[in-house]
């Protein structure tokens, strides 16, 4: 087994290990993180961000996606694509449905150039080091998608990983086609890198 997915089974380890001694208390974790998601995206100025819907353990996002909504912020959500890539679409809370592995996607219309029109994106993430190396799941979506954004804009939305604190490493595994995050949201703090 490599070096990302031993690091990847830790994580999924941690987290069943952490939704379990949560399940009671986990609100406290869930508004410190959806106020720092909601500080950067004021830093932002953004009236559009991209996000995603947590799962699996994932740090929750539905209290900020809510927060941005009242803010009067347009939020974009992804849906996974046959062939590798991400689109975007507006997210409506009543317009979800179970996607291709099962995560909630939005069903409107794609929205052109997607997440490249946020003012910020927030990229779901297994693990980020202090430099803004990011471990994803191993499919590549993300990868690919932060990668056609920087080609395809001169000033790229900055995109800053979800995770939990104990998530932000010295180091994680990189190869080549690993694109960096800008910086990291947790429960306890806001990371920049770079």
């Amino acid at each position: 087994m490599d070096e990302k997915q031993q690091l990847r089974n830790v994580v999924r380890a941690a987290r069943l290990t952490r939704a379990h001694s949560q399940a009671d208390s986990g609100s406290a974790a869930d508004a410190a993180l959806t106020e720092n998601l909601a500080a950067v995206a004021t830093e932002f100025g953004a009236t559009r961000i991209a996000c995603f819907i947590g799962v699996r353990g994932e740090p929750d996002t539905a209290a900020f996606l809510a927060w941005a909504l009242a803010a009067n912020i347009e939020v974009l959500l992804p849906r996974s694509r046959a062939d590798g890539a991400l689109e975007w679409a507006t997210y409506v809370p009543d317009g979800l449905a179970p996607g291709a592995f099962g995560i909630l996607e939005p069903q409107g219309p794609p929205v052109p150039d997607g997440a490249a029109t946020a003012g910020v994106l927030f990229v779901p993430a297994a693990a980020v080091d202090e430099t803004g190396g990011r471990l994803g799941w191993g499919r590549g979506f993300y990868d690919r998608e932060l990668a056609r954004i920087r080609a395809a804009r001169t000033r790229p939305p900055s995109a800053f990983a979800v995770v939990w604190e104990s998530e932000v490493l010295p180091a994680v595994p990189r190869e080549l086609h690993d694109v960096p995050v800008d910086g990291a949201v947790t429960e306890a703090t806001v990371h920049y890198f770079g």
